[in-house]
């Protein structure tokens, strides 16, 4: 497999290029920008979500307003994948940045629960294609040891968004109307745009020869797996429910094997070890989350305002893993990529354990413990899933960053929608069981552990190519 080629050092050795130097600041906002909103919709999304159900009669399609979402973002995720090959990045990221603002447009206005799942979905395809075109960019305009640093400032882009979100958009729902959780978003779409087409439009196509393939096709027949899937885990009794879930999984499985790069299945070193790790890590971590928060409102006897500052915690610590990573890659000059990912995850799996045996031994939920196992995790994911990125793309073959890109961000989306959605299985399984609800909680929470503890063993995978190779390619110039 040749590893693809990647944007010239910098001639003068006494140049050092950074993220924010002339040739890359724009472009750097731009990308964060465009992350931010990402961020910001999914943030606000679950805030105002309660209110917009009451107000437009949501009650028995409250979870489709999400779904609606996540379906439409994997078949955008896919199709942008396939594009941004084939064509120059900025005809891709032109229609990604229109849908996402109709989607606002529609979801905004909406007068029926109907019409805003419609809008969710629009605004989910253009989420999904946007997210693949920063992802590539991220690959083609940055020398490899500046990725590092690039995906910590992404990270970052998430930190405001959790930091004040919901609480921006809870105020402006209820104060004015949840509408403008929508149509804010539009003007900051407005900024994006002239910050980084100018960039994209001087990346030129890596593929423009290749033939037509049917990962469109496939991307729909996942989509609706997973929704038969997310369907399934709705009904009840719920072992029908669950034999509709089953029935999902079995089509998700042989088109996802289709979807992602060969080798992902049998963990081959590196960049499909590196997809998966990162797909498992992130995947454990959400069901782990998902689960601590039902249960510190559940059981641990907090409130809403005490759940949120874990989860603050959390996105901070993150964010300081982010930047840690990038410090570290630099001073190692990217030979400890591998040590790096099962390190961060191993403090996640570290979280997760403590939390599962307190709710085991214990039967209740520490809030102090919660800060604390979950701000180490925060740290761990923060160190390990920007480098599974930066690992993918040092090793991925020429004219494929648009499949790996979009495969990074399928993985994310497949383990968290299966993982979160077989957690509240388990829950359901063991309640009915007769199980008390700390009992059930660590069992669906016991899920995430194992993840985490899957993605480690695939990070170790990756230890077959250690540094990555030296790179050659046309430089972007300014």
């Amino acid at each position: 497999m040749t590893t693809k080629a990647a944007p010239l050092e910098p001639a003068s050795p006494a140049v050092q290029e950074t993220i924010w130097d002339h040739q890359h600041r724009a472009l750097s906002i731009g990308l964060i920008l465009a992350m931010t909103i990402t961020a910001f919709q999914g943030m606000a999304m679950s805030t105002v979500a309660p209110i917009v159900a009451e107000e437009v009669g949501a009650r028995g399609l409250y979870g489709w307003i999400f779904s609606g979402f996540l379906l439409a973002q994997i078949v955008g995720t896919v199709l942008a994948g396939r594009e941004l090959d084939r064509r120059s990045p900025a005809t891709v990221l032109l229609p990604a940045l229109i849908l996402f603002g109709m989607g606002c447009l529609v979801a905004g206005a909406a007068p029926s629960i109907h019409v805003l799942i419609l809008g969710r979905a629009i605004q989910g395809f253009g989420a999904g294609a946007l997210s693949s075109c920063v992802y590539a960019v991220v690959a083609a305009a940055y020398v490899d040891r500046l990725r590092p640093a690039m995906l910590a400032a992404l990270a970052s882009a998430w930190i405001v968004p959790s930091l004040i979100g919901p609480a921006i958009a809870g105020f402006v729902a209820e104060t004015f109307t949840w509408r403008l959780a929508f149509f804010g978003l539009i003007p900051i779409l407005m900024f994006v745009a002239p910050l980084t087409l100018p960039t994209f439009r001087k990346i030129p196509a890596s593929r423009p020869d290749a033939a037509p393939d049917n990962r469109l096709l496939l991307a729909i027949i996942l989509a609706i797996s997973t929704g038969v899937f997310l369907v399934g885990l709705e009904l009840r009794p719920w072992w029908i429910g669950l034999g509709v879930a089953v029935l999902g999984l079995i089509g998700l499985g042989p088109t996802l094997k289709r979807l992602l790069p060969a080798g992902c299945f049998t963990l081959q070193p590196v960049m499909p070890a590196a997809i998966v790790t990162r797909g498992l890590g992130f995947g454990g971590f959400a069901v782990v989350e998902t689960y601590l928060v039902f249960a510190l409102k559940d059981f641990g006897g907090v409130s809403a305002t005490q759940a949120g500052l874990v989860l603050t915690v959390t996105a901070l610590l993150w964010s300081t893993g982010s930047w840690m990573q990038a410090r570290w890659d630099r001073a190692t000059e990217g030979s400890q990529r591998t040590a790096r990912m099962v390190i961060g995850f191993g403090l996640v799996l570290v979280g997760a354990v403590a939390l599962f045996l307190c709710i085991v031994l214990r039967g209740e939920i520490w809030l102090w413990l919660s800060v604390v196992a979950w701000a180490v995790a925060g740290f761990g994911i923060g160190l390990a899933y920007p480098t599974t990125v930066t690992v993918a793309f040092a090793h991925t073959p020429e004219g494929e960053n648009g499949l790996v890109s979009s495969s990074l961000m399928l993985a994310d989306l497949f383990a968290f929608s299966v993982g979160v959605g077989l957690g509240g299985v388990l829950l359901a399984i063991a309640e009915s069981g007769g199980w008390s609800t700390p009992a059930a909680t660590a069992l669906a929470m016991s899920l995430g552990v194992v993840m985490v503890g899957g993605s480690m063993v695939a990070a170790w995978r990756t230890r077959a190519v250690e540094a990555p190779q030296v790179e050659v390619f046309a430089a972007l110039g300014d």
